[in-house]
């Protein structure tokens, strides 16, 4: 409702009742339901409205996504394109609706260049993000081009975090000195119960081989992997991408 107009009501619940049917865009609203109760005369109460809590809630998470993921924001399941890799598709959403990250669940997306595997990282970071949880999402290639001091500082930020998405994980192996804080950083996460989404372009194999038994009989422990085929969805982007020279 918007702002200015004061109730007559016979409680609370009656001036929120009667502002919510008159509500037009809480956004034009000041949060506040006004109202008189005639067994106080003409004294005049105010109130929280809870559509407007909830619009503005909405609206700072919303933000919170367009900080943490920038451009990746677009990426959402909604625009996913479900007949490439459906399992990945599915076990991603299941991965968002059951909270897994609350019980300390990590999810593997492994696969090709280009399959959607940082689409649907994306898209769950995102609407854990608007479920309210403390997430963010790293990129380690990004990470292993910092400083020493900075790179092992972010690593160890990382693990604050209840639901980490950590995109592209293998490219930084070369960065020998970055490779045991990384290991710490999957054995933080671990004892700490964090959740956890991944994607590599390296094979299940390959991924375990570089990250050792130890790390990897955590995997084992807590994660499930998905692989995602088929042809690179860059090459129909590129077609989007250039069209102007037709």
């Amino acid at each position: 409702m918007k702002t200015g107009r004061i109730f007559r009501a016979s409680s609370t619940s009656d001036a929120l009742n009667q502002c919510a049917k008159e509500c037009v865009k809480p956004e034009n609203c000041n949060g506040l339901v006004r109202y008189t109760v005639p067994e106080y005369g003409e004294m005049v109460f105010a109130s929280q409205c809870p559509i407007f809590e909830r619009y503005k809630q909405t609206v700072q998470r919303q933000a919170r996504v367009e900080k943490v993921l920038g451009v990746l924001a677009k990426h959402t399941f909604r625009n996913y394109d479900k007949t490439k890799n459906i399992k990945a598709y599915e076990m991603s959403r299941k991965y968002v609706e059951r909270r897994a990250w609350e019980k300390g669940g990590w999810l593997i997306l492994y696969g090709g260049y280009g399959t959607g595997k940082t689409h649907l990282l994306s898209a769950i970071i995102q609407e854990a993000l608007m479920l309210g949880t403390y997430a963010t999402f790293a990129n380690l290639a990004k990470i292993s081009t910092m400083g020493f001091d900075e790179a092992k500082g972010e690593l160890s930020r990382l693990t604050e975090y209840e639901l980490l998405g950590l995109d592209d994980f293998g490219i930084e192996s070369s960065q020998n000195w970055l490779t045991p804080h990384i290991f710490k950083l999957f054995d933080d996460l671990n004892e700490q119960k964090r959740g956890l989404v991944m994607t590599t372009n390296m094979s299940l194999s390959g991924l375990q081989e570089l990250l050792g038994e130890r790390i990897s009989d955590r995997i084992t422990e807590r994660a499930i992997a998905i692989e995602l085929t088929g042809e690179s969805m860059r090459k129909s982007l590129r077609k989007d991408n250039v069209s102007w020279a037709e």
